[in-house]
């Protein structure tokens, strides 16, 4: 019995590492630059495509304006942003979860970067969030000049230590 059992307890670490690894390569196999391939639009209204952000760290930042945790974040990463984005080549895509877009139109006032169109916050915006595996908002995801993922969840990391730019993941 004893046997069966570790048997039956190291089968399922096993199992568990397995999915992890699995989960890893799904989520390098992500075209990340395909991705992000796409036109944004600025506060004022400017379209600003990939080739623009070349050489750039991008931040993958979803969050909603009916979101009380969102509203908390938000006013704390503008002030890093604006006081870092320059030095460090930093641009952050705002991928919105509001539920209509006058609700986000109003929210991104409050915002100095990038925003995903509305029109692609279902399909593709979807797909960034998948991406980030996060489960909740606010959420950033860090993503290196070359596409690969730095960070998954840097936002609690922004708040923790921010001078450790680009906050770099386990």
């Amino acid at each position: 019995k004893q046997w069966y059992q570790r048997r039956v307890r190291g089968s399922r670490k096993m199992k568990t590492v397995l999915l992890l690894l699995a989960t890893l390569v799904a989520t390098n196999c992500v075209d990340v630059k395909a991705l992000l391939d796409t036109t944004y639009t600025d506060g004022a209204g400017n379209n600003v495509t990939l080739p623009d952000l070349s050489g750039k760290y991008i931040g993958l930042y979803f969050s909603a304006s009916w979101c009380g945790g969102c509203r908390k974040f938000t006013p704390q990463l503008v002030d890093l942003y604006n006081r870092i984005h320059e030095d460090k080549k930093w641009e952050i895509i705002w991928v919105t979860h509001d539920k209509n877009e006058p609700d986000a139109d109003k929210y991104f006032k409050e915002m100095p970067w990038l925003r995903l169109p509305w029109g692609e916050v279902a399909t593709r915006g979807a797909s960034m969030y998948k991406l980030a595996e996060s489960g909740y908002i606010p959420s950033l995801t860090m993503i290196s000049p070359d596409f690969k993922i730095v960070n998954h969840e840097a936002t609690e990391d922004t708040e923790d230590n921010p001078d450790g730019f680009p906050w770099p993941g386990w």
